[in-house]
């Protein structure tokens, strides 16, 4: 038998893991990731020392960073289970994804086209490098790495494209504990570079999927 016939027929049949035990494997995944995730934010960064003046702000970036989390996580939840038929099927399964990311991107540019000449570069940057393109993967980390256990078992087939809905819910992830962490509020920075390290996740996602989810 063909690959393609094989996964065709994985893609027609009962899964693997029923889906009640995928939910809780996955829901398991996710809530030990975030406690992890915190831990490590706690030790390595520590919590901005006015969190509790800043509340509504780290809120909103919080629930920024969940947005992408859960359109990503229906990604991957599809993706964890066998999938036929052509890349138009993909396709319409990133598209939310996508236009999520896309608006946000969008959203940011025109606030930064908004904002003063003179304050561009720090709405833009918060005045340095934006650390969180590498620290939003670290504290993503732990979720990543639960959320290919959790996905192994349900034997997905499109590898790549499954580690990158890892690596993007799992950045997401990342995202909300990085805000308890991040002084920068504005909506430029947020919008973009959370996006970039989001994307950073789910690019090493990708090219490691394939690694570690063939089953």
């Amino acid at each position: 038998m063909k690959t393609e016939d094989l996964i065709e027929a994985l893609a027609r049949t009962p899964e693997t893991a029923t889906p009640d035990r995928l939910y809780r494997r996955l829901a398991l995944a996710l809530i030990i990731g975030l406690v992890l995730g915190l831990v490590l934010a706690r030790i390595f960064m520590g919590f901005r020392p006015d969190i509790g003046v800043a509340a509504p702000m780290v809120a909103m970036k919080a629930g920024f960073s969940a947005l992408i989390a859960t359109v990503a996580g229906g990604l991957a939840l599809r993706l964890a289970k066998p999938i036929g038929g052509t890349s138009g099927t993909v396709r319409r399964l990133a598209t939310p994804l996508g236009l999520v990311i896309l608006s946000a991107i969008a959203i940011g540019l025109l606030t930064l086209l908004a904002t003063e000449p003179g304050h561009r570069f720090a709405a833009f940057t918060g005045g340095g490098f934006p650390w969180c393109i590498i620290l939003i993967p670290f504290c993503g980390l732990p979720t990543a790495l639960l959320l290919v256990w959790a996905m192994r078992e349900a034997a997905p087939t499109r590898l790549a494209l499954a580690g990158a809905a890892i690596g993007a819910l799992s950045g997401g992830v990342g995202a909300m504990v990085y805000a308890l962490f991040c002084s920068v509020d504005t909506v430029a920075f947020v919008t973009i570079w959370y996006v970039v390290g989001i994307g950073l996740a789910a690019a090493i996602g990708a090219m490691v999927g394939a690694r570690l989810l063939r089953w």
